[in-house]
């Protein structure tokens, strides 16, 4: 049956378990990796001479490998200088492992090849060159809430009509922010946009919106430049723009890396395959290399601009390119890849393998009875809890060889991995959120924000009233519930029938703010945080007794106040003043009503079930995957488009042919069956 028939209607869950043989050949620690022999595809990856070349690299099949062993061969065996190989991935923690994998099989002091994200390679060479072009090299680059602060800051001189609505100047911020870094993706300058505009030929109240849009994006560039501030979409269209206008430049760094490899092609956007092709065209690859890896099946990025038409086209862009397909799967047992495959097969005509008239169909590990995926189908969200709850207990006794690290609950979204996370503090089973934001949903995190705002604003009766309910000042419940009665009797402030209370605990928890009060322009956010915390004996219940969920709350804290050192350090460079606590809450208030709320704190190497988005999942494996709430509008979920789209005529990219949004959901669920590794026993 159809995915999407499958799941419409029901809660379901998929566990996905291993077979019962150990894979003594492969596994995910480096020192096992290196001992293995690479298959025929692998190795003719590694030798590619020269000339471009496409590596279709199924899930789990040693891309990654491939990538760092290419890497080592030419600098070991054809003799090509480190600094001569640019390799570009796209998250940090990737290039990272790159840089780690290729440093395990070199020699110790060997010269560091260009491995990078692409934002951090484009920075870099900004940063260098950026000067001849007019940019100031010292710039900030800002993040997505810092974005949404310069725009509200600035909202009254952006001359908005239509997207300034008075009852809610900031209802459209967060969209011509998603707006403008589409634009970016596609390498949609402003000019092309004004022409858009002004040239539009239709109803004139859209063509004024149009223009308002160009006029806001005009703005916005120029907000960014007379700051020295930068986007991360900047970095790239900047970069392109310096390598077109400074052909010489463009021409140094041509010859300078004659190897170039991608990592993660599938997820590129069109402003950076347009790089790629400026440092390594197509007619000047006669004695050069050009490696791309990736696989369309697993194009999970729509939502960050990511294009698949770049792994689709890439043969036609680059005639005569040599494609090699990695099939052989090191990771799952032939009834998941098999039941994947079926699934992500719907996406045909819109798949290399239609284009190409290739397959793609992996070959998994082999061994004794290898479990099938099972569909389980419940009435209830509460019915799914408590099975998969459950079924993680029933594992756990029956076969010793797991441990809770071994399993993963993977949802849609992060806000479906609640009742599961409520599922497993009653069954007391350890957990963390891993890659998760929402460190500012962190009850410890809250606490200690709502006893900033009290200190700065006694009568906020919300934040007020959370201070009264924190642990660790034990005031009593039916003292509590007494100041709200009488502050509701007597028509007044919470905080003036706290000045009546004669309750030591009541009358403790006032000196202590009245003495912070008194530091609040004298003392810097850091001090005051500290302090308060420490004053309280905020985290001894957390030190005295070492559960995960207690060293979770003391490194969330950590990072708490890692963020409050930041804002000092970054009020103190722009204003070259030093901050208030004041001048920190309403940073901070501003940032969450800007949408931003980091990473909660991870804990490695511990016993911990994980629990994470598909999304978060990619790149890891687990020996049993449960894949939760799989019902209609949740996963697959509902096709959201963004409140402002770009005009077709401005999309540089290809568009699929089928449903894009149905065929991104496929990938994803194909990206969170293939998380499941093999491991001893039946599960």
């Amino acid at each position: 049956m159809q995915f999407e028939e499958r799941v419409d209607g029901y809660y379901r869950s998929i566990i996905l378990q291993t077979s019962e043989w150990v894979n003594l050949i492969y596994n995910t620690h480096m020192s096992a990796k290196k001992s293995i022999l690479m298959n025929e595809n692998q190795q003719k990856a590694v030798n590619h001479k020269a000339g471009p070349l496409l590596v279709v690299a199924g899930a789990g099949t040693g891309k990654t490998r491939v990538i760092t062993e290419r890497i080592k061969h030419l600098i070991e065996k054809e003799k090509v200088k480190p600094q001569e190989i640019l390799a570009l991935t796209f998250t940090e923690k990737a290039a990272q492992e790159m840089l780690d994998r290729v440093g395990d099989i070199m020699p110790l002091g060997y010269e560091e090849p260009w491995i990078y994200t692409f934002h951090s390679f484009a920075d870099r060479v900004l940063k260098t060159e950026g000067l001849e072009i007019g940019l100031d090299t010292s710039y900030k680059i800002l993040p997505y809430p810092e974005q949404w602060l310069l725009i509200r800051q600035n909202l009254f001189s952006l001359d908005l009509k239509y997207y300034l609505p008075l009852g809610n100047p900031t209802k459209f911020i967060s969209a011509m922010l998603k707006f403008i870094s589409r634009l970016q993706d596609e390498n949609i300058s402003l000019g092309e946009l004004k022409d858009f505009a002004d040239k539009f030929d239709g109803d004139e109240d859209e063509k004024k919106r149009w223009q308002e849009l160009a006029g806001a994006y005009k703005k916005y560039g120029e907000l960014k430049m007379a700051g020295s501030k930068m986007d991360f979409g900047d970095l790239i269209t900047w970069t392109i723009k310096l390598f077109k206008e400074r052909p010489n430049l463009l021409k140094k760094y041509r010859e300078q890396f004659k190897h170039v490899l991608i990592d993660e092609f599938q997820d590129t956007n069109y402003a950076q395959y347009e790089l790629i092709k400026l440092i390594a065209p197509a007619d000047n690859l006669a004695k050069r290399s050009l490696m791309v890896v990736g696989d369309d099946n697993q194009s999970i990025y729509k939502f960050r601009g990511a294009a698949v038409s770049n792994i689709l086209e890439f043969q036609e862009n680059y005639s005569g390119c040599e494609m090699i397909t990695l099939l052989q799967n090191y990771r799952s047992n032939q009834p998941i890849l098999d039941a994947a495959y079926k699934l992500v097969t719907n996406n045909n005509p819109d798949t290399l393998e239609s284009k190409l008239g290739i397959s793609k169909e992996l070959v998994g590990m082999k061994g004794k009875s290898p479990v099938k995926p099972r569909a389980i189908e419940l009435e209830t969200l509460e019915d799914e809890v408590e099975w998969t709850m459950q079924k993680i207990l029933e594992i756990v006794a029956s076969e010793p060889q797991y441990t809770y690290k071994d399993f993963a609950i993977l949802a849609r979204a992060n806000s479906h991995l609640d009742p599961f996370v409520l599922g497993l503090r009653k069954y007391g089973l350890p957990y963390q959120l891993v890659g998760n934001r929402g460190l500012y949903d962190r009850e410890e995190v809250r606490d200690i924000l709502a006893l900033l705002k009290v200190l700065v604003n006694p009568l906020d009766a919300i934040s007020l009233y959370r201070v009264l309910n924190i642990d660790v000042l034990n005031i009593p419940h039916d003292e509590i519930s007494r100041l709200l009665s009488s502050a509701r009797y007597k028509k007044t402030h919470l905080w003036e029938v706290l000045s009546e209370s004669t309750h030591p605990q009541i009358q403790a928890l006032q000196k202590v703010l009245g003495d912070f009060r008194g530091r609040i322009t004298k003392d810097t956010p850091v001090q005051i945080v500290y302090q308060l915390v420490s004053n309280i004996n905020y985290l001894n219940p957390y030190i005295e007794m070492e559960t995960v969920e207690n060293q979770m709350t003391i490194k969330n804290m950590d990072l708490f106040l890692n963020r409050v050192k930041k804002f000092e350090i970054d009020y103190r460079n722009e204003t070259k003043e030093i901050p208030t606590i004041v001048a920190f809450i309403d940073y901070i208030e501003l940032m969450i009503q800007a949408g931003d709320n980091p990473a909660q704190a991870e804990i490695e190497d511990i016993e911990t079930i994980n629990l994470m988005t598909v999304h978060s999942s990619k790149g890891l494996e687990f020996p049993v995957v449960f894949m939760v709430d799989l019902i209609s509008n949740r996963f697959p979920t509902r096709n959201r488009t963004d409140e402002i789209e770009i005009p077709e005529d401005l999309i540089k990219e290809t568009l699929p042919a089928g449903d894009p949004h149905i065929q991104e959901e496929r990938r994803l669920f194909y990206v969170g069956m293939n998380r499941d590794r093999h491991q001893d026993g039946a599960g």
